[in-house]
């Protein structure tokens, strides 16, 4: 059984992974929390790399892991290690931040599945207490399922007299432009298609992609 080795973030805030034998996966909709196997949305840091992470996306901001054993793995050891001294509401300022969450929301939430006096500490907790408390977490970071769907790396093109591309390598054969835009349309190629001013058909790779390198550098000149 193949297992994912690295892992990138794609278009439209996508991930790509990445798996031992070679092949491309994009992980696209549903919630990061489960494109990144990351249920608590774990940052990328020293516990994150101990437990596997093959990768960081949103700008660094979040871990990516092979599976989500591994992300579970993280989320737990951040609580045991991280926050073990911290209270519930003291860890969340930190963990659920009010500029990008609903940090009281939170934190009134997790004291009602936890039923924790206020400002026990984490390390204080009793194993069903504990329980509680990953449990929620990864409940409010929702792990809901997108789609997954295996994507191709081009590795060469062809250009013709005008300097225009006109097929593209992938895998072990070549397609047509008009069947790598229904790639790209399909989201099976790391590749935008875009309209240029005169009406014409291109495709481009996206500035801040990190999966695809740049047409230009992959140009296999054939008279």
């Amino acid at each position: 059984m193949s297992r994912f080795i690295r892992a990138v973030e794609g278009m439209g805030h996508s991930v790509i992974y990445t798996d031992d034998t070679g092949k491309y996966f994009r992980f696209y909709g549903g919630t990061w929390a489960w494109r990144n196997h990351n249920p608590g949305n774990v940052y990328p840091g020293k516990i994150s790399k101990m437990h596997n992470r093959i990768g960081k996306v949103n700008h660094n901001k979040l871990a990516v892991f092979p599976d989500y054993e591994s992300g579970h793995a993280a989320l737990i050891d951040v609580l045991k290690i991280t926050y073990k001294n911290y209270s519930i509401e003291k860890m969340m300022e930190k963990f659920a931040p009010a500029f990008e969450n609903h940090t009281k929301r939170y934190i009134k939430f997790l004291y009602k599945v936890t039923g924790v006096k206020r400002g026990k500490k984490v390390k204080n907790f009793n194993s069903d207490e504990f329980q509680k408390l990953w449990k929620g977490i990864e409940t409010i970071e929702a792990s809901k399922e997108g789609a997954i769907v295996e994507v191709y790396q081009i590795s060469s093109v062809r250009v013709n007299y005008k300097n225009i591309i006109y097929s593209f390598c992938i895998g072990d054969g070549w397609i047509s432009k008009e069947q790598c835009i229904d790639y790209a349309k399909k989201g099976l190629v790391g590749l935008e298609i875009c309209i240029s001013h005169l009406g014409n058909t291109y495709l481009r790779v996206p500035a801040s992609s990190f999966f695809q390198k740049k047409l230009s550098e992959l140009i296999e000149r054939r008279s």
